[in-house]
């Protein structure tokens, strides 16, 4: 028996076990961060695999001995949060000269935290972001997950409400870090 991660493109056909692993992912990371009634609505609602991420190819699984443990990916497109139906529009694109790529819809099973799942579907993301030719990122992290991306180079840029269908709010922080370092014009 192995215990390697491996990671690979998500396909459609991973979407529903991908979305088990959110709710089971969301349900347990997030129970001292948010009222429970919240964790109901948001996996309901606001959490899931976004269609977009796995049509445009930039949407990863991280697998152990075959099982999935973590997905996450980017994106090139105007949405920073929540999740796509099969059956959306696209969302417009960015413009990597002006626009920060979305590091977006990231989870990791409870069961295989602080093992670098997480940490090798961001280093993919960023990578296929700089490939793209972005050279800033910017995601919108839950309150539980802001010390994974800080220990990452991602800071704190403000408070960010999303909305759900009840009127309640789940409250998330945007951040965001340079890709490609700045050139000085004094060296």
């Amino acid at each position: 028996m192995t215990t390697a991660l491996s990671w690979r493109l998500a396909e459609p056909a991973d979407v529903p076990g991908i979305n088990a692993l959110t709710a089971r992912s969301i349900r347990a990371l997030h129970a001292d961060s948010y009222d429970p009634a919240v964790i109901d609505e948001a996996v309901s609602h606001a959490y899931g695999v976004d269609w977009q991420l796995v049509r445009d190819g930039t949407y990863f699984v991280a697998e152990i001995d075959g099982a999935v443990v973590g997905a996450g990916g980017w994106s090139y497109r105007q949405t920073i949060a929540g999740a796509h139906g099969p059956d959306d529009p696209p969302g417009d694109r960015l413009d990597p000269a002006m626009d920060a790529a979305r590091v977006r819809a990231f989870y990791v099973d409870p069961a295989y935290v602080r093992r670098g799942v997480g940490a090798v579907l961001l280093r993919l993301s960023e990578d296929g972001a700089r490939a793209a030719g972005f050279a800033r990122a910017e995601l919108t992290s839950t309150i539980p997950a802001v010390p994974f991306y800080a220990s990452f180079g991602y800071a704190p840029v403000r408070p960010f409400d999303l909305r759900l269908p009840s009127g309640s709010t789940l409250r998330l922080e945007l951040m965001d870090k340079p890709l490609i370092p700045r050139s000085d014009p004094d060296r």
